[in-house]
């Protein structure tokens, strides 16, 4: 399971957002990232391996099943795992 996701291409370097430094980055933030270019966030939480299938998503928690076409860095649960999301260009 992946513990952060980078959609698109943001606006500054991932490592910027998402690491302390360089060195945090190189060794836990990066091999825990996943970069898509996906913008269903029910599709991406699939990609990440936080829920089984998409279907799944629809039926529980219906309100996560949206586009994020918007820029935006976000926190999604789901149970006990939480995914940090960047939302690029």
């Amino acid at each position: 399971m992946f513990e952060n996701v980078v959609i698109g291409k943001p606006l500054v370097e991932a490592k910027t957002l998402i690491a302390y430094d360089d060195e945090d980055w190189i060794k836990y933030e990066k091999p825990n990232t996943l970069f898509t270019n996906s913008r269903n966030l029910a599709q991406v939480l699939k990609e990440a391996g936080v829920v089984p299938s998409v279907n799944e998503v629809r039926r529980n928690k219906p309100e996560l099943n949206i586009t994020l076409d918007k820029l935006d860095c976000l926190w999604v649960k789901w149970g006990k795992k939480r995914v940090w999301i960047v939302v690029g260009e």
